[in-house]
């Protein structure tokens, strides 16, 4: 017994024939003829009396209609559930997100699940990205927020947005000041720079390897805070995510683009290939989407 020939069943009683009930149930009649002769064989008894184009319920069939009208709605009843579940956001989430997003992203971005999903449980963790990535693969996180791109068979990836990279420069340097700042100008300039654990630190090399600066490394450093403070006190420039400058209220560095390139890193969501996409971690991703479109970069390009 089937939950589409209870369906097709109920669908003939209420619409009074087998012809109505085929077009209410969207099949063709013969299909929905031969559901109902199963059913009959599988309950050894005939439901309907067939008179012509009018059908009656026989007693096996007015026993069977009240029992098949309440599976229906219990399967009707668990769908609903599993819909206000969903909508309520009751389940687990957990995300991770590398060092270089989260504390520009992650503080609006959880504000705004937890008020649309105060029944969620969200549990968040801040790693780099090969130790994300492990995670993600053993199924100890939902989605982690990278920078792309990733190559694994197990990882499937989303973009989210580009984000430019900007150097940061101390306000009383020359190059501060300059018309339009080129990459010609960055040659052995004291430089400012992350741990090579960090995904950023590997495209900055990258980026400088490519434009043939060769940056002279005077500190390398674990938090973005580190680098800026750096920056500050004049001890070097960096070149850092265009969030940082988001956020920095000090003005003390100025933030501005490298006219001749445009050094950028694009910021992905990442989840297991073998696992669909939740409604909670769907929204989760919109909303750090939105925590991004938030953030007002203050880049100093006009000198």
């Amino acid at each position: 017994m089937e939950i589409h020939q209870l369906q097709y069943f109920v669908a003939i009683v209420e619409a009074g024939g087998f012809s109505r009930a085929a077009q209410r149930c969207n099949v063709a009649q013969p299909s929905l003829s031969q559901q109902i002769i199963k059913l009959e064989q599988e309950l050894g008894q005939q439901l309907f009396e067939r008179l012509g184009r009018t059908v009656l319920l026989t007693d096996a069939g007015k026993a069977l209609l009240p029992r098949a009208q309440s599976i229906l709605a219990e399967v009707q009843s668990i769908k609903s559930g599993i819909d206000d579940a969903l909508n309520t956001g009751v389940g687990r989430l957990a995300v991770g997100m590398i060092p270089t997003l989260a504390p520009f992203l992650l503080p609006k971005t959880i504000q705004s699940f937890t008020q649309r999903f105060p029944a969620a449980k969200l549990e968040v963790v801040e790693q780099t990205t090969e130790m994300l990535l492990k995670a993600l693969i053993t199924f100890e996180l939902d989605v982690c927020f990278i920078s792309a791109p990733i190559s694994h068979p197990l990882v499937m990836l989303e973009e989210l947005f580009q984000e430019p990279l900007l150097m940061t420069i101390p306000r009383c340097h020359s190059l501060a000041r300059v018309g339009k700042l080129v990459v010609d100008m960055l040659h052995e300039e004291p430089f400012i720079a992350l741990n090579e654990d960090h995904c950023l630190s590997q495209q900055v090399n990258t980026f400088c390897y490519e434009q043939q600066v060769n940056p002279v490394v005077v500190c390398r450093t674990t938090h973005l805070t580190t680098v800026q403070s750096c920056v500050t006190m004049g001890l070097g420039v960096s070149l850092v995510p265009a969030m940082l400058s988001a956020v920095d209220m000090s003005r003390q560095c100025v933030y501005r683009r490298i006219a001749d390139v445009f050094p950028q890193r694009t910021i992905a969501a990442a989840w297991h290939s073998h696992r669909s996409r939740s409604h909670l971690l769907t929204q989760f991703i919109q909303c750090v989407r939105e925590a991004n479109a938030a953030l007002e970069y203050h880049i100093e390009d006009d000198i």
